[in-house]
């Protein structure tokens, strides 16, 4: 009787035994999904906050230095197009300067919607370059031009932008090494309550020299942002790049350009990395209050 008992029982623990095998795998298998789901998720979740701040990510050795310098950011060239590109650039802080060319079919546009969302305007005066088979612009100012000639295209400039508070040069590393023309410049703007901030394309520029001899403000570009181009890699270099103004009483000027999206882009993330370091972005009226009082 025992005997015939032990198989029924035998068999019964086997049935139980295989159904709760199965149980366990099914058990583990949606463990380790979960945990990979939670893997994926949070690989997600932390993938936007590196994009946002890829510069974060790179090395600076002045790292929230308290002797550094405010910064002026000008962005160059706007005038050529308008739509959304234009409507979000102006969407940069109040403090960035657009610097606009006269003549273009956006530059009418372009200057008003700065000047409406807060941003300060200048001239972007198109300029002679040395040895250069590209056009400045329809109209420019030349090494070799007359002073009356100087004056009444600056003029025209002036009257497409009359809410302009100063001006810097496009291009120009012919007309910006001409002495007496760049007097003839920086009297003329400062008859019109117009100051130069001078571009720098050439190391022989005369803007400081015409500037020094009548008695005149003037200011220079220390960096070119986007030069040579805007992958991280160069915006890192250009960020560390700004130690060298440390315990400098005049703003470090940087100028860009808005001929793409990508540029757009490399502003933002510059613009939130130095920032988030302690520098302090400022417009022309803040960085040199003198000239403007």
């Amino acid at each position: 009787m025992a005997r015939k008992l032990i198989f029924p029982i035998i068999a019964l623990l086997l049935l139980f035994g295989c159904k709760a095998k199965p149980d366990e795998m099914d058990n583990a298998t949606h463990t380790e999904t979960e945990q990979s789901d939670e893997i994926v998720m949070d690989s997600e979740m932390d993938s936007p906050v590196e994009n946002d701040n890829p510069l974060q990510s790179y090395q600076y050795s002045w790292t929230k230095s308290e002797d550094m310098p405010d910064v002026v950011i000008i962005i160059d060239d706007f005038g050529n197009s308008g739509g959304q590109l234009l409507e979000d650039f102006a969407d940069l802080p109040d403090e960035v300067v657009f610097a606009v060319l006269p003549d273009l079919s956006h530059s009418e546009e372009a200057a008003s919607m700065a000047s409406r969302k807060g941003h300060e305007v200048i001239i972007h005066i198109p300029m002679e370059a040395e040895n250069s088979s590209i056009s400045p612009g329809e109209k420019y100012i030349s090494k070799d031009m007359d002073e009356k000639d100087i004056m009444k295209t600056l003029d025209g400039f002036i009257a497409q932008m009359p809410m302009a508070v100063a001006a810097n040069n496009h291009m120009g590393s012919a007309t910006t090494a001409s002495l007496p023309t760049m007097k003839t410049v920086l009297s003329h703007l400062a008859k019109k309550g117009l100051f130069l901030i001078d571009s720098a394309t050439t190391s022989q520029s005369a803007v400081y020299s015409a500037a020094r001899d009548l008695d005149l403000f003037t200011a220079k570009r220390d960096i070119f942002l986007d030069v040579p181009d805007v992958s991280d890699a160069t915006l890192a270099s250009k960020i560390e790049s700004l130690a060298k103004y440390k315990g400098r009483k005049e703003p470090i000027v940087i100028i860009s350009h808005c001929h793409n999206r990508e540029k757009l882009d490399a502003m933002r993330k510059f613009i939130t990395q130095i920032e988030s370091m302690g520098l302090r972005l400022v417009s022309l009226r803040d960085a040199f209050p003198k000239v403007r009082a």
